[in-house]
């Protein structure tokens, strides 16, 4: 059976989700929920629509814009991100994939360390309400971290 990823929405040619302009692929699904989370309608995993990889991947790629991936939580949908990331790294090795979790790069390495060989900077760590600043690039709180983990 092909893998699928539940999409909440693609944002082509955005600026606000990494440098450049790139398109963004929100998934659906958190199991973090955190208090005062922008994307709360997104936690829910059923609130996406269902697609193969390779659709997410077309879809993505239809120009020549880096990729960006949000949620809800990606690595919820773990097996499938990591294949839509190898396949987007084997057909456009030139293109940076950003990340965000609400997890921290050190459960990452544990639990979800395949990940990072596919993408170049992770955005980590959960949203703490008490810590928001509006003035943060790429990031909601200043618990969260920018970590620039491969060559862009």
């Amino acid at each position: 059976m092909e893998p699928t990823i539940y999409v909440a929405k693609i944002v082509y040619s955005t600026s606000v989700d990494g440098v450049g302009l790139r398109n963004s692929l929100y998934v659906s699904g958190c199991p973090l929920h955190c208090e005062g989370c922008h994307n709360q309608a997104f936690w829910d995993i059923q609130s996406g629509t269902k697609h193969t990889v390779q659709d997410v991947f077309q879809q993505l790629n239809a120009d020549d814009f880096n990729i960006s991936i949000l949620g809800g939580e990606p690595l919820l949908q773990y097996e499938s991100i990591v294949e839509l990331c190898k396949l987007i790294k084997k057909h456009y090795p030139q293109k940076t994939i950003w990340l965000w979790s609400g997890y921290t790069i050190e459960y990452i390495k544990e639990h979800f360390s395949l990940i990072l060989q596919y993408i170049n900077v992770l955005i980590d760590g959960r949203y703490i309400q008490e810590l928001a600043d509006p003035n943060l690039k790429w990031r909601g709180s200043s618990n969260q971290r920018i970590i620039h983990l491969n060559k862009e």
